[in-house]
């Protein structure tokens, strides 16, 4: 069994390392016996690469960036994530942290690592009397998907701040930030986080939130301070970095009394041959600077041919919170009055809850797309913008495939917060949009995507000020500046004190830059015995 288990590893790692980690077959590297014990120990399973659940586990949904790690821990309990932590700081062995795996830049696996999967973590707890919240809180294992999350608030009548995409798990998505249709009204994610469950370098389940931070050492003591250093850090300094959080505390919200959706749909140049892209575009923004904080949704465009022979589409996909009979919902009659005759469509929708409008929207399980982004200012709008807009969307690619351009509202509540009060790029304080360009192929060859993505990115990152980290292209250079700008500082050193040897790691996170000193455990050999029972 171990020869077997050696010769998997090595059939998937191929020429692939972990740069200063110990990987199989090297003298450093644990016994069959001993990997197999510590798979023993866990409430959930340890997967290994010759098990056929290794293969259904390890294609991440953006199929681009999958890698394969040595094993997967699923993980059923925060005592599994913090006994596979104490595992590979013993071995020194990479650590790779999944939940759904929604991950465009390859941040949540990686050759040679020991992935912790966090999918299978699904509790949730419900506070309606919470002292910090009016409208009550919820808790919530890092494993549950957005769509769970929404049925359990509707439940007792509430609603909360999360993704649209039905399997998009709160790990990543939240520690980047989080935006959501309901931004403009409640805020980002990190400004309706009250509090984290996290399992650190050293194997400590810390507990944090805006007042205290409260670490559980091994020998089961716990001490308190007043610092709340590492809070900030988790409300939008990424995921891989600090821990891997086990439990999200989120605020609650009260209802709107109903849901009005908006769609509005027009191509950019019309079967007539007549190019009607840049007046649609120019009217569309116009309306966003004195748009209610009700109103939130996505600005889409397409570069495609559409069946009645017209090419490329630009579309609002809108969501009001509150009532039809509201006054604020008759702001979008503007654009459902523009050029009627050139729309495609362009409606009304009446829904009951939030619950009923997030029940729509379908996410494929997989995917392959490269992506760039920048956070649109109020001024980023010009014509030379929609130019490069157009003109992007017909871009020649190497390889069968389209463009398109996903922008999601911000504005309202998210301009409310300061811009060092959380971690996010001070860009999205006064950003007005979350500007997403996608490269998809339309077959399985995608060379040359890639390195077109990167290609394309610098420019559009010019119209606006910051990125948004979970959306980013992968190639940047400056992804510092773009992803944090001066937060950056304040992050590094907060991970230096919580992980000085950079022991978790990945792609463009912070302090990934710098090289790892390998541990080999040292100082925790006794701790995580106890930890395993041997």
């Amino acid at each position: 069994m171990h020869n077997r288990f050696v010769v998997a590893v090595f059939y998937v790692l191929g020429t692939a390392s972990a740069v200063d980690r110990c990987l199989p077959g090297e003298s450093c590297f644990p016994d069959n016996p001993v990997v197999v014990n510590f798979g023993d120990t866990l409430e959930g399973e340890l997967l290994l690469p010759y098990m056929p659940e290794y293969a259904q586990n390890v294609i991440t949904r953006d199929m681009v960036w999958t890698k394969f790690p040595i094993g997967i821990v699923v993980a059923k309990s925060t005592l599994d994530v913090q006994k596979a932590v104490l595992f590979a700081r013993k071995y020194n062995v990479l650590v790779s942290i999944r939940s759904s795996g929604h991950d465009f830049l390859g941040r949540s696996t990686a050759h040679g690592s020991l992935q912790i999967l966090l999918g299978n973590m699904t509790e949730t707890s419900i506070n309606l009397t919470s002292s910090r919240n009016p409208a009550g809180e919820i808790t919530c294992e890092s494993g549950n998907t957005w769509l769970k999350v929404y049925e359990e608030v509707d439940k007792v009548n509430r609603v909360i701040v999360g993704g649209s995409a039905h399997t998009v798990c709160m790990g990543g998505y939240t520690l980047g930030g989080g935006h959501s249709p309901m931004s403009r009204t409640f805020g980002l994610a990190v400004d309706n986080l009250l509090e984290v469950e996290m399992v650190d370098a050293e194997g400590r389940i810390i507990v944090a939130n805006e007042h205290m931070t409260q670490i559980k050492y091994l020998n089961d003591s716990i001490t308190k301070s007043d610092n709340n250093d590492i809070f900030w850090a988790l409300r939008g300094g990424g995921g891989g970095t600090y821990g891997i959080v086990t439990k999200f505390t989120f605020k609650l919200h009260y209802p709107a009394s109903g849901v009005v959706t908006f769609g509005c749909s027009y191509p950019i140049v019309r079967n007539d041959k007549t190019e009607i892209g840049h007046i649609v575009l120019k009217k569309i923004v116009s309306m966003l600077k004195n748009m209610p904080t009700e109103w939130g949704g996505y600005l889409i465009a397409f570069g495609t041919f559409n069946s009645d022979l017209s090419w490329g589409t630009i579309s609002l996909a809108m969501n009001h919170y509150g009532s039809y009979d509201a006054p604020t919902r008759s702001y979008m009659d503007e654009l459902k009055n523009f050029h009627p005759e050139w729309q495609r469509g362009c409606d009304y929708q009446r829904m009951n809850t939030f619950l009923e409008y997030e029940s729509t929207p379908k996410d494929p399980p997989y995917l392959s797309t490269f992506l760039l982004n920048t956070l649109m200012q109020m001024d980023s709008f010009t014509d030379d913008w929609i130019r490069y807009m157009l003109t992007a969307l017909g871009t020649k690619l190497p390889q069968p495939g389209f463009l398109s351009f996903t922008g999601i509202l911000l504005g309202g509540k998210t301009s409310a917060v300061g811009i060092h009060n959380t971690s996010v790029h001070p860009g999205f304080r006064s950003a007005v949009m979350s500007l997403s360009m996608g490269i998809t192929p339309i077959t399985q060859n995608t060379t040359g995507l890639r390195e077109k993505a990167a290609e394309m990115a610098p420019s559009l990152a010019t119209y606006g000020n910051g990125q948004y980290p979970n959306e980013a292209n992968a190639d940047l250079n400056n992804w510092k500046e773009e992803f944090w700008g001066s937060n950056y500082n304040r992050l590094l050193r907060i991970k230096h004190y919580w992980d000085p040897d950079n022991f978790f790691t990945c792609r463009e996170c912070v302090g990934s830059d710098e090289m790892p000193v390998p541990s080999h455990g040292q100082g925790s050999k006794s701790e995580a015995h106890s930890v395993f029972g041997k």
